[in-house]
């Protein structure tokens, strides 16, 4: 797959009109968005006042990091995979909640964090080294062979190149090093029945494609299939160690309504019957993918 190339010089034909995105599509069907976030460090500053950083807080806490048990399962599963006192990388570690886990379980841990305001919390909450590059800068270069393994929780589908972002992993990471990926997959039934509506409705209405693709800053960018991500794995020089299909969302169900249906008063009027209707049925919307550098 030609995924960099692809979007570096955006070959490919409109597939998706969306609310915030436009998503096209390449030949052997990657699909993306044209839209590129700023990642030199030395751009953005921190210019929230006290008010607004106390509203950014809350929205890590009570949003961003609400689902406690989504980093509990996280850490079991680097847990079963990675040795004691292994030295861990979290790439968009966010407000660090994972990061403090990890460092309680006894791992060395470091986080990479673009957005400054969020950087300095995750400092604050975890108390450990919060690098604010992208892993695909020459800044990483003194790092090489540096790490036993890296995570990206929800992250590869927000970064610019993602060709690019694993080869750099790659380098990073030292013999037998691991990485840990959890994204949405397009291979599932909210993007396929996003689809289905776009297609009945002719882009109307595209429900679930409409939370799945984002052209704000650190939005979603291109949502991956589970053979499309694990080719790309496998020709970079991993070995995928580890598979599994499962039903997650890391944000409140009001969260997600409202992006998909445009109102607050819908959103907090459907929440509770969405979230009565996922006990029952527990549909498989995202992958988890733990591979070994060869």
């Amino acid at each position: 797959m030609t995924i960099d190339v692809d979007k570096l010089e955006f070959v490919g034909k409109p597939r998706f009109s969306l609310r915030s995105a436009t998503v096209y599509e390449s030949t052997d069907g990657y699909t993306f968005s044209k839209y590129l976030d700023e990642t030199d460090n030395s751009a953005r500053q921190s210019t929230l006042s006290p008010e607004e950083m106390e509203r950014l807080h809350s929205y890590i806490e009570r949003q961003l990091q609400y689902n406690k048990a989504r980093f509990i399962h996280l850490i079991s599963v680097v847990r079963r995979y990675s040795n004691a006192n292994a030295r861990i990388l979290d790439v968009g570690c966010g407000g660090g909640e994972f990061l403090k886990l990890a460092k309680n379980s006894g791992y060395s841990v470091h986080g990479i964090e673009l957005q400054p305001d969020r950087a300095e919390y995750c400092r604050r909450n975890c108390d450990c080294e919060i690098y604010e590059h992208d892993i695909s800068s020459a800044y990483f270069d003194q790092y090489k062979n540096s790490f036993d393994a890296v995570s990206l929780w929800d992250v590869i589908e927000h970064v610019n190149f993602p060709h690019k972002t694993l080869l750099s992993i790659h380098k990073i990471l030292g013999s037998g090093g691991l990485l840990y990926i959890d994204t949405p997959a397009k291979d599932s039934f909210y993007h396929r029945f996003g689809e289905l509506t776009y297609g009945i409705t002719r882009g109307k209405f595209p429900t679930f494609l409409n939370i799945m693709y984002s052209e704000h800053p650190f939005g979603h960018k291109q949502i991956f299939s589970t053979q499309e991500l694990t080719t790309m794995l496998n020709n970079m020089g991993f070995e995928i160690l580890h598979l599994e299909k499962f039903h997650e969302l890391s944000f409140p169900y009001a969260y997600y309504l409202k992006k998909m249906l445009g109102s607050d008063y819908l959103a907090s009027r459907l929440a509770p019957l969405v979230s009565l209707l996922f006990l029952f049925f527990r549909i498989k919307n995202k992958m988890l993918i733990v591979a070994r550098k060869r």
